[in-house]
């Protein structure tokens, strides 16, 4: 992370989740789930609250889907806003907004889950040109680590679950 960078995004202890039990990496199968530690630093704050059962229970699969959303609406127009709402287990809604030059990461009271607000994160700013390049950064490295881990199935997951691979 450079000097001052207001956004970092990255991956810890994957493991494959196949048939209801986490196995390591190289169990992966094309249908497994990926869960880990999803790390993201906002404000040079880890932001709580991304797995169910804790920090390393974070699903990727859906992440990885949620990154490219939230990307895609800042790539299309200087204000947008994202939200990511799984409505279900109690997870609050995570929220990116864009506003010409400056970004908020929020993380906000459910729908239609009892996931509740955080008043500590609240429009944290960051810089929605480095959420970009750090989003880029961040699934490159993700598929670099897969493909060196289980390169017998790591391109056939990849096009399954990589959003770039299904919309293009």
């Amino acid at each position: 992370m450079s000097e001052g960078q207001s956004i970092r995004i990255w991956h810890e202890n994957l493991a494959a989740i196949g048939g209801g039990e986490r196995l390591p990496l190289a169990g992966l199968t094309r249908d497994a789930h990926i869960h880990g530690g999803l790390r993201l630093e906002v404000g040079g704050r880890l932001v709580p609250s991304l797995g169910y059962f804790g920090p390393d229970d974070v699903c990727f699969n859906t992440w990885l889907e949620e990154f490219w959303s939230a990307a895609l609406a800042f790539e299309s127009a200087d204000e947008a806003s994202y939200t990511f709402d799984e409505e279900e287990q109690g997870q609050p809604a995570f929220v990116f907004e864009r506003v010409g030059d400056r970004a908020y990461f929020s993380i906000a009271e459910a729908e239609y889950s009892e996931g509740k607000a955080n008043p500590d994160w609240q429009r944290v700013e960051f810089s929605p040109g480095e959420f970009l390049a750090e989003h880029i950064r961040f699934r490159e490295g993700f598929f670099a680590t897969l493909r060196a881990a289980v390169p017998q199935v790591a391109e056939e997951w990849i096009r399954e679950h990589d959003p770039r691979m299904r919309y293009a």
